[in-house]
């Protein structure tokens, strides 16, 4: 995702601009927790199975694949011992995974429950929150920026023709932030819900054409791939 700076190259601008890259990159992390399959994925961290008479981790002998896309319908779990394929599916029953096919002794295939419409508009009301907050933080950066120019034309700092072209940056920079964090609300409204999104006006109907954009299909993924910490391994 790219802000230009084609109407000036001032510190004021300049500064504005890595704050609202570094607000942009927030979001994604942000929209990334909403409705995240993390927790799909560790279903088996601390759950444990006996074997040769001694408790052993579940992950140890099998794992869940979310595969490509982890908001797929299905998801597959790898096993590397037999052993552990009845504590597999008491765990996954547990947590409301009923519809698992355990034909084969060397994945279990899983078929996700159907998200309800009240989970739908539950998600969807969070993604839309997350985007408002940032859009909001995104056009304060830009007014703390103009305050500073103002102030810098009455210390005499700057000539009004270089206030001009900073204001015209300026302006600019919000127009591109904004339809960038639009754009990431509606990915990842998208990746959450599939299609039958309802939109807030045509304004918005116009950027949904954009969410297939090639400047986009970093955020995309970023947004869709689970992120594990690996500092709280155990």
């Amino acid at each position: 995702m790219k802000l230009d700076m084609t109407h000036s190259q001032d510190s004021y601008s300049m500064a504005a601009m890595e704050r609202m890259k570094i607000e942009l990159e927030s979001l994604v992390r942000k929209l990334n927790e909403v409705g995240s399959a993390l927790a799909t994925l560790n279903l088996f961290r601390r759950a444990d199975i006996e074997f040769d008479g001694k408790k052993r981790r579940l992950r140890d002998f099998a794992e869940i694949d979310l595969g490509p896309d982890p908001m797929a319908g299905t998801f597959k779990v790898i096993i590397h011992n037999e052993v552990a394929i009845p504590g597999a599916i008491s765990i996954l029953k547990e947590n409301n995974f009923i519809n698992i096919d355990a034909s084969s002794k060397r994945e279990l295939k899983v078929v996700k429950p159907r998200l309800t419409v009240q989970q739908e508009d539950d998600l969807e009301t969070e993604v839309k929150r997350w985007t408002k907050s940032s859009l909001s933080k995104l056009s304060s950066i830009k007014s703390d920026a103009l305050q500073r120019v103002q102030a810098a034309i009455k210390a005499e700092y700057i000539e009004p023709k270089e206030s001009k072209a900073a204001t015209q940056q300026l302006d600019a920079l919000i127009d591109q932030a904004t339809k960038h964090a639009s754009i990431l609300g509606l990915i990842r409204r998208k990746q959450l819900i599939g299609g039958g999104l309802t939109f807030d006006g045509p304004e918005e109907e116009t950027l949904y054409k954009r969410i297939n954009d090639r400047e986009y299909k970093d955020p995309w993924q970023e947004m869709l791939i689970p992120k594990i910490d690996e500092e709280n391994e155990d």
